[in-house]
């Protein structure tokens, strides 16, 4: 068992926040796959104080999604001090807030990634939700908005002034957007300025990545985002790779390349584990789960954003995108997942 932020979780490979992934039913089967903590799509502060319509759907968890964050974002303390206080985020025990989000429309209103020009202002937010909630409260960066100055060891300080119990690495520039590569250094960095547990997320997608990345970050915890699409199964086998110690997989005593042995047990688990994954059942579980909350063109269209995940570990992947295409309702979403995803 892993003690975050208070929480007894089963492991210490979480499911990172992605818009239009992280829904309830995803959430549930990377929870039933072994992820220690699975964390809502970003929820407006300020639209749940108005009530916004969408915000149901988006804090909607099944009950095996047991240990879940939820993350919201925004700018202005008053609104995240009220959204933090609200009833309805009671049955999550740890409240997230975004401060990576590069998308324009989200920076260019002074939330995400935006907020990390502000350090003072990440630290009274940070307050805001800490003291609006009282529950432990974590943070959300990216290594900064510009490549040339790098702003998260800095900004994770003013979120620990304000009272966050952990924060997340996602070290990744905004103008770099989702390309180019995640500098881990930048996590180490962090983890070496605050005294609270660092969570290392981006480009984690496999055993190799997963063993360089904990060696390089020293982090606390991984988040695994864009790599566990069509993948939940991954949680299940990374937690067993955290098993052997950098001793177990790298040469030269943990300082060198790694291991061909290691390479190839990491290769035959995710083989094993992918082959074995019903990812038809998996389909229908989701879409039970949606249909809850959702009505059923949403959960069509959603779908399909999934369906074309899981055909990326299909050997006809052409054949399930040419089949997405004609996807319209609920029954065509399971169809296409009977014929090509059964096992």
């Amino acid at each position: 068992m892993f003690d975050f932020c208070g929480q007894n979780l089963k492991s210490r490979i979480f499911l990172a926040p992605l818009a239009g992934f992280t829904d309830a039913g995803f959430r549930a089967l990377c929870a039933e796959n072994g992820a220690g903590l699975t964390y809502t799509e970003m929820v407006s502060a300020k639209g749940m104080c108005y009530g916004n319509p969408g915000t149901e759907a988006l804090l909607y968890r099944d009950a095996s999604d047991r240990d879940c964050a939820v993350q919201l974002f925004g700018s202005e303390p008053e609104f995240m001090f009220r959204a933090a206080g609200d009833a309805r985020l009671s049955p999550f025990g740890i409240i997230d807030i975004n401060m990576g989000c590069p998308v324009k429309k989200v920076f260019s209103n002074g939330d995400g990634s935006a907020l990390m020009l502000r350090p003072e202002l990440i630290c009274d937010v940070v307050r805001a939700a800490a003291e609006g909630s009282g529950k432990p409260v974590t943070v959300k960066l990216r290594a900064g908005v510009r490549a040339d100055t790098p702003l998260a060891a800095e900004c994770a300080l003013a979120a620990v002034r304000g009272g966050a119990r952990a924060v997340t690495v996602h070290p990744r520039f905004r103008e770099q957007m989702y390309g180019g590569r995640a500098d881990h250094s930048l996590t180490a960095e962090v983890a070496r300025a605050v005294d609270v547990p660092v969570v290392a997320s981006g480009d984690i997608t496999d055993g190799e990545s997963f063993w360089r990345i904990r060696r390089e970050s020293r982090a606390d915890a991984f988040m695994i985002g864009r790599g566990a699409l069509g993948r939940p199964w991954i949680f299940r086998v990374l937690d067993r790779l955290d098993r052997l110690s950098d001793a177990d997989v790298f040469a030269d005593g943990g300082t060198g390349a790694p291991r061909e042995d290691a390479l190839r047990y990491a290769e035959e688990l995710s083989a094993e584990s992918r082959d074995t994954f019903d990812a038809y059942a998996a389909v229908q579980r989701h879409v039970d789960i949606l249909l809850r909350v959702l009505p059923e063109r949403s959960v069509a269209n959603s779908m399909k954003l999934h369906l074309c995940h899981y055909a990326k570990n299909t050997r006809g992947a052409k054949a399930v995108r040419l089949a997405i295409a004609s996807v319209h309702d609920v029954s065509d979403v399971l169809a296409v997942a009977r014929e090509h995803l059964s096992r």
